[in-house]
């Protein structure tokens, strides 16, 4: 959306360019027509392929979860095997990440690039 208000941006200043100097209408409009074309293109593009990829990222996204636990429980034990500071960092790193990916999901100006399905299925890990 970001993108869009800039191209409007442009779109109003080139007209005011147009306005003020002796351009020709024709050569202004192809051009604009152009970047519009090549904005809308590159926006398809983008959705199609982050909407494609839901899946493979949602199964990345569990694996890495699951491991952390994993590595959360060890520590909580006896069995020691894994830097507690190292741990906490990690899990640090992957709310970070599902925060992130959750913000810019429910993000009005953002949420067509970020499928909802990838960001329901990210999980918190409670450190306690």
């Amino acid at each position: 959306m970001i993108i869009f208000i800039l191209l409007v941006l442009a779109l109003i200043g080139s007209i005011f360019l147009a306005k003020t100097c002796d351009y020709d209408w024709d050569v202004i409009g192809i051009l604009l027509g152009a970047l519009c074309a090549l904005f809308i293109l590159i926006s398809i593009i983008v959705i199609i392929v982050s909407h494609m990829l839901v899946p493979k990222t949602i199964r990345e996204n569990t694996i890495k979860y699951e491991s952390l636990c994993k590595r959360l429980e060890i520590i909580n034990s006896d069995y020691e095997d894994v830097s507690k500071s190292d741990v906490i960092a990690d899990i640090a790193e992957w709310n970070s990440f599902v925060y992130n990916t959750k913000y810019w999901t429910y993000n009005p100006w953002t949420n067509w690039y970020n499928p909802k399905e990838v960001a329901d299925n990210l999980e918190y890990i409670s450190m306690e």
